[in-house]
Protein backbone atom coordinates (compact mmCIF):
# COMPACT_ATOMS: atom_id res chain seq x y z
CA UNK A 1 0.00 0.00 0.00
CA UNK A 2 2.87 2.44 0.66
CA UNK A 3 3.55 2.77 -2.88
CA UNK A 4 -0.01 3.96 -3.44
CA UNK A 5 -0.94 7.67 -2.91
CA UNK A 6 -4.00 9.25 -3.51
CA UNK A 7 -4.54 12.88 -4.42
CA UNK A 8 -7.51 15.05 -5.35
CA UNK A 9 -7.64 17.60 -8.53
CA UNK A 10 -10.18 20.11 -8.45
CA UNK A 11 -12.42 20.18 -11.80
CA UNK A 12 -15.40 22.83 -11.89
CA UNK A 13 -16.12 22.62 -8.21
CA UNK A 14 -15.96 19.34 -8.37
CA UNK A 15 -12.93 16.46 -7.28
CA UNK A 16 -11.12 14.08 -9.02
CA UNK A 17 -9.34 11.28 -6.91
CA UNK A 18 -6.46 10.02 -9.13
CA UNK A 19 -3.89 7.20 -7.32
CA UNK A 20 -0.30 7.66 -7.80
CA UNK A 21 0.00 3.72 -7.91
CA UNK A 22 3.58 1.61 -8.84
CA UNK A 23 4.79 5.22 -10.18
CA UNK A 24 1.90 5.19 -12.85
CA UNK A 25 -1.06 7.82 -12.57
CA UNK A 26 -4.90 6.35 -12.48
CA UNK A 27 -8.17 7.92 -12.10
CA UNK A 28 -11.20 6.57 -9.77
CA UNK A 29 -13.86 6.41 -12.39
CA UNK A 30 -16.83 5.98 -9.69
CA UNK A 31 -16.79 9.77 -9.13
CA UNK A 32 -16.08 10.96 -12.63
CA UNK A 33 -19.43 9.05 -13.52
CA UNK A 34 -21.25 10.51 -10.46
CA UNK A 35 -20.03 13.89 -11.27
CA UNK A 36 -20.91 14.09 -15.10
CA UNK A 37 -24.38 12.72 -13.74
CA UNK A 38 -23.41 8.99 -15.74
CA UNK A 39 -24.94 5.53 -14.58
CA UNK A 40 -21.77 4.03 -12.95
CA UNK A 41 -22.71 0.25 -13.24
CA UNK A 42 -23.43 0.76 -16.98
CA UNK A 43 -20.46 2.51 -17.29
CA UNK A 44 -18.24 -0.08 -15.56
CA UNK A 45 -20.07 -2.46 -17.36
CA UNK A 46 -19.04 -0.76 -21.12
CA UNK A 47 -15.22 -0.71 -19.51
CA UNK A 48 -15.27 -4.39 -19.08
CA UNK A 49 -16.49 -5.05 -22.24
CA UNK A 50 -14.28 -2.68 -24.13
CA UNK A 51 -11.29 -5.07 -25.24
CA UNK A 52 -9.10 -2.21 -24.86
CA UNK A 53 -10.23 -0.16 -21.71
CA UNK A 54 -10.74 -3.78 -20.17
CA UNK A 55 -7.01 -4.41 -20.31
CA UNK A 56 -5.74 -0.88 -18.32
CA UNK A 57 -8.63 -1.64 -15.23
CA UNK A 58 -7.17 -1.76 -12.19
CA UNK A 59 -8.51 -2.54 -8.26
CA UNK A 60 -6.53 -0.09 -6.32
CA UNK A 61 -6.95 -0.25 -2.51
CA UNK A 62 -6.04 2.89 -0.37
CA UNK A 63 -6.00 3.53 3.63
CA UNK A 64 -8.76 6.35 4.40
CA UNK A 65 -10.01 7.78 7.35
CA UNK A 66 -12.90 5.30 6.58
CA UNK A 67 -10.76 2.54 6.69
CA UNK A 68 -9.11 0.68 3.63
CA UNK A 69 -11.22 1.66 0.20
CA UNK A 70 -11.03 0.48 -3.15
CA UNK A 71 -11.26 2.64 -6.15
CA UNK A 72 -11.89 0.85 -10.05
CA UNK A 73 -9.37 2.92 -11.86
CA UNK A 74 -8.18 3.47 -15.27
CA UNK A 75 -4.63 5.07 -16.29
CA UNK A 76 -5.15 8.78 -16.93
CA UNK A 77 -3.76 7.92 -20.78
CA UNK A 78 -7.03 5.96 -21.36
CA UNK A 79 -9.47 8.88 -20.22
CA UNK A 80 -9.97 10.70 -23.27
CA UNK A 81 -10.61 7.21 -24.50
CA UNK A 82 -13.35 6.36 -22.30
CA UNK A 83 -14.82 9.89 -22.50
CA UNK A 84 -14.61 10.11 -26.46
CA UNK A 85 -16.84 6.69 -26.63
CA UNK A 86 -19.86 8.16 -24.98
CA UNK A 87 -22.12 9.65 -27.42
CA UNK A 88 -23.20 12.41 -26.36
CA UNK A 89 -26.42 12.58 -28.27
CA UNK A 90 -27.56 9.53 -26.44
CA UNK A 91 -27.06 10.55 -22.50
CA UNK A 92 -29.91 12.69 -20.69
CA UNK A 93 -30.07 15.98 -22.22
CA UNK A 94 -29.78 17.62 -18.52
CA UNK A 95 -26.00 16.44 -18.77
CA UNK A 96 -25.11 16.65 -21.63
CA UNK A 97 -23.65 19.83 -21.03
CA UNK A 98 -21.47 18.55 -18.51
CA UNK A 99 -19.96 15.60 -20.31
CA UNK A 100 -19.15 17.99 -23.04
CA UNK A 101 -17.41 19.62 -20.58
CA UNK A 102 -15.75 16.76 -19.63
CA UNK A 103 -14.19 15.74 -23.22
CA UNK A 104 -13.18 19.37 -23.56
CA UNK A 105 -11.59 19.79 -20.56
CA UNK A 106 -10.82 16.92 -17.98
CA UNK A 107 -7.77 15.41 -19.67
CA UNK A 108 -6.23 19.07 -20.24
CA UNK A 109 -6.50 19.61 -16.37
CA UNK A 110 -4.82 15.75 -15.95
CA UNK A 111 -2.26 16.41 -18.41
CA UNK A 112 -1.19 19.64 -17.07
CA UNK A 113 -0.93 18.58 -13.31
CA UNK A 114 0.79 15.28 -14.13
CA UNK A 115 3.47 16.50 -16.36
CA UNK A 116 3.61 20.50 -16.23
CA UNK A 117 7.26 20.42 -17.80
CA UNK A 118 6.00 18.14 -20.58
CA UNK A 119 2.92 20.80 -20.81
CA UNK A 120 4.53 23.84 -21.21
CA UNK A 121 6.44 22.47 -23.75
CA UNK A 122 4.20 20.64 -25.72
CA UNK A 123 1.20 22.16 -24.85
CA UNK A 124 -2.32 20.82 -25.99
CA UNK A 125 -3.21 23.75 -28.54
CA UNK A 126 -5.68 23.84 -31.16
CA UNK A 127 -5.24 22.55 -34.35
CA UNK A 128 -4.28 24.14 -37.60
CA UNK A 129 -7.79 23.52 -38.91
CA UNK A 130 -8.98 25.08 -35.61
CA UNK A 131 -5.64 28.23 -35.68
CA UNK A 132 -7.99 29.53 -39.08
CA UNK A 133 -11.32 29.32 -37.42
CA UNK A 134 -9.85 31.56 -35.08
CA UNK A 135 -8.15 34.09 -38.07
CA UNK A 136 -11.82 33.77 -40.02
CA UNK A 137 -13.63 34.59 -36.48
CA UNK A 138 -11.66 37.26 -35.99
CA UNK A 139 -11.78 38.75 -39.71
CA UNK A 140 -15.86 38.59 -39.08
CA UNK A 141 -15.54 40.46 -35.73
CA UNK A 142 -13.58 43.11 -37.44
CA UNK A 143 -15.96 43.04 -39.94
CA UNK A 144 -19.14 43.50 -38.40
CA UNK A 145 -17.54 45.99 -35.45
CA UNK A 146 -15.05 47.52 -37.47
CA UNK A 147 -12.01 47.63 -34.77
CA UNK A 148 -9.07 46.64 -36.47
CA UNK A 149 -7.44 43.83 -36.12
CA UNK A 150 -4.58 44.25 -33.69
CA UNK A 151 -7.09 45.74 -31.33
CA UNK A 152 -9.54 42.26 -31.35
CA UNK A 153 -6.13 40.35 -31.48
CA UNK A 154 -4.93 42.03 -28.33
CA UNK A 155 -8.32 41.87 -26.41
CA UNK A 156 -8.01 38.11 -27.45
CA UNK A 157 -4.84 37.48 -25.97
CA UNK A 158 -5.86 38.99 -22.83
CA UNK A 159 -9.04 37.43 -22.12
CA UNK A 160 -7.61 33.82 -22.48
CA UNK A 161 -3.75 34.91 -21.04
CA UNK A 162 -1.65 33.51 -24.06
CA UNK A 163 1.11 35.31 -26.16
CA UNK A 164 -0.43 34.10 -29.20
CA UNK A 165 -3.50 33.13 -30.81
CA UNK A 166 -1.90 30.04 -31.88
CA UNK A 167 -1.40 29.07 -27.94
CA UNK A 168 -4.85 28.54 -27.36
CA UNK A 169 -5.93 25.04 -25.41
CA UNK A 170 -7.72 23.24 -27.59
CA UNK A 171 -10.30 22.97 -24.80
CA UNK A 172 -11.07 26.60 -24.66
CA UNK A 173 -11.69 26.39 -28.52
CA UNK A 174 -15.61 26.60 -28.00
CA UNK A 175 -15.37 29.16 -25.63
CA UNK A 176 -13.04 30.98 -28.09
CA UNK A 177 -15.04 31.22 -31.25
CA UNK A 178 -18.71 32.35 -28.82
CA UNK A 179 -16.25 35.11 -27.44
CA UNK A 180 -15.32 36.10 -30.87
CA UNK A 181 -18.61 36.25 -32.08
CA UNK A 182 -18.78 33.25 -33.65
CA UNK A 183 -17.94 31.90 -37.66
CA UNK A 184 -20.93 32.86 -40.44
CA UNK A 185 -21.91 29.51 -41.93
CA UNK A 186 -20.72 30.00 -45.33
CA UNK A 187 -23.94 27.62 -47.00
CA UNK A 188 -21.89 24.94 -47.94
CA UNK A 189 -20.22 26.64 -50.49
CA UNK A 190 -16.42 25.87 -51.09
CA UNK A 191 -13.95 27.97 -51.18
CA UNK A 192 -13.14 26.92 -55.06
CA UNK A 193 -16.93 27.89 -55.72
CA UNK A 194 -15.90 31.27 -53.52
CA UNK A 195 -13.33 31.60 -56.00
CA UNK A 196 -15.83 31.09 -58.86
CA UNK A 197 -18.31 33.85 -57.49
CA UNK A 198 -14.86 36.33 -56.44
CA UNK A 199 -13.62 35.60 -60.13
CA UNK A 200 -17.53 36.54 -61.23
CA UNK A 201 -16.63 39.79 -59.45
CA UNK A 202 -14.17 40.88 -60.94
CA UNK A 203 -14.94 40.39 -64.40
CA UNK A 204 -18.20 42.13 -63.47
CA UNK A 205 -16.17 45.12 -62.43
CA UNK A 206 -13.52 45.39 -64.76
CA UNK A 207 -16.63 45.21 -67.56
CA UNK A 208 -18.03 48.13 -65.47
CA UNK A 209 -15.00 50.36 -65.42
CA UNK A 210 -14.70 50.20 -69.06
CA UNK A 211 -18.68 50.54 -69.77
CA UNK A 212 -18.26 53.76 -67.78
CA UNK A 213 -15.39 54.98 -69.61
CA UNK A 214 -16.97 54.62 -72.99
CA UNK A 215 -20.34 56.27 -72.26
CA UNK A 216 -18.84 59.89 -72.88
CA UNK A 217 -18.06 58.80 -75.94
CA UNK A 218 -21.17 57.55 -76.56
CA UNK A 219 -22.78 60.69 -75.83
CA UNK A 220 -20.66 62.62 -77.98
CA UNK A 221 -21.92 60.88 -81.26
CA UNK A 222 -25.25 60.96 -79.64
CA UNK A 223 -25.56 57.29 -79.60
CA UNK A 224 -28.54 55.28 -78.68
CA UNK A 225 -26.98 53.19 -76.49
CA UNK A 226 -25.65 55.89 -74.46
CA UNK A 227 -28.42 56.11 -72.04
CA UNK A 228 -27.60 51.88 -70.88
CA UNK A 229 -24.25 52.31 -71.11
CA UNK A 230 -24.77 55.10 -68.55
CA UNK A 231 -26.71 53.03 -66.55
CA UNK A 232 -24.02 49.92 -66.36
CA UNK A 233 -21.67 52.10 -65.68
CA UNK A 234 -23.08 53.99 -63.01
CA UNK A 235 -25.97 52.28 -61.26
CA UNK A 236 -24.36 48.38 -61.81
CA UNK A 237 -22.04 49.60 -59.40
CA UNK A 238 -23.88 49.88 -56.40
CA UNK A 239 -25.32 46.10 -57.14
CA UNK A 240 -21.78 45.29 -57.77
CA UNK A 241 -20.96 46.59 -54.16
CA UNK A 242 -23.85 44.65 -52.54
CA UNK A 243 -22.10 41.37 -53.88
CA UNK A 244 -18.67 42.69 -53.51
CA UNK A 245 -19.08 43.11 -49.77
CA UNK A 246 -21.12 39.26 -49.21
CA UNK A 247 -18.25 38.08 -51.32
CA UNK A 248 -16.06 39.76 -48.99
CA UNK A 249 -17.12 38.71 -45.91
CA UNK A 250 -17.22 34.81 -46.40
CA UNK A 251 -14.24 35.03 -48.22
CA UNK A 252 -12.34 36.83 -45.38
CA UNK A 253 -10.90 32.72 -44.00
CA UNK A 254 -8.36 32.88 -47.33
CA UNK A 255 -4.96 33.82 -46.36
CA UNK A 256 -2.91 34.33 -49.56
CA UNK A 257 0.67 32.78 -50.62
CA UNK A 258 2.58 32.03 -53.96
CA UNK A 259 1.02 28.89 -53.97
CA UNK A 260 -2.68 30.79 -54.48
CA UNK A 261 -1.59 33.00 -57.17
CA UNK A 262 -5.00 32.91 -58.55
CA UNK A 263 -6.52 33.93 -54.88
CA UNK A 264 -4.44 37.10 -55.12
CA UNK A 265 -5.42 38.00 -58.56
CA UNK A 266 -8.69 38.12 -57.39
CA UNK A 267 -8.55 39.21 -53.29
CA UNK A 268 -7.80 43.27 -54.03
CA UNK A 269 -10.89 44.08 -56.17
CA UNK A 270 -12.80 42.39 -52.95
CA UNK A 271 -10.40 43.68 -50.41
CA UNK A 272 -10.02 46.97 -51.44
CA UNK A 273 -10.47 49.44 -48.74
Amino acid sequence: MSNTKLETIQFHNQQLIVLNHQNKPYIAMKPVCENIGLDWHAQLNRINRHHVLSQGVAMIATPTKGGLQKYVCLPISMINGWLFGIETSRVKPEIRATLEQYQLECFDVLYNHFMPKVAQQFPNTISPEQQQQIQQAVNERVYRTGEKHQAVYSKFHQQFKIPRYQDLPASKFDEAIKWLGGVHSRSGLSDEDWYKLARLLFVANYMREKIQLIEPALKIIDSSYRGAFYSMGIEFKRDIESARLIIERETMHIITNHFTEKWNRVLPVIRYH
